[in-house]
């Protein structure tokens, strides 16, 4: 669900960059993004991969479902707020 989530994410930032919809706050992101597209999306869709395993590694159950939950959590409000930002710049410049 993670890297759904993140690839996501990548696939609306880019989008909504293209548009002129958003600007990306994370500077090291911003800087990927101005360099290669590709690459900035493979290290969006590789975070997730290393996250998890991060994660297994600890094997603390508790610890893991929080974490996971409050990352979920975050990504479904970023992909809100970017969603929603793509979608009010097509309706007002068509």
């Amino acid at each position: 669900m993670f890297f759904i989530l993140s690839a996501l994410d990548g696939a609306l930032t880019l989008w909504g960059l293209g548009l002129g919809a958003i600007k990306e706050a994370n500077p090291f992101m911003k800087w990927l993004i101005e360099k290669n597209p590709y690459v900035f999306m493979f290290v969006k869709l590789f975070l997730p991969i290393i996250l998890g395993l991060m994660l297994w590694r600890i094997m603390n159950k508790s610890f893991v479902t929080y974490s996971l939950g409050l990352i979920l959590a975050v990504y479904s409000v970023v992909l809100v707020l970017h969603a929603y930002w793509v979608v009010n710049t097509i309706n007002r410049y068509g």
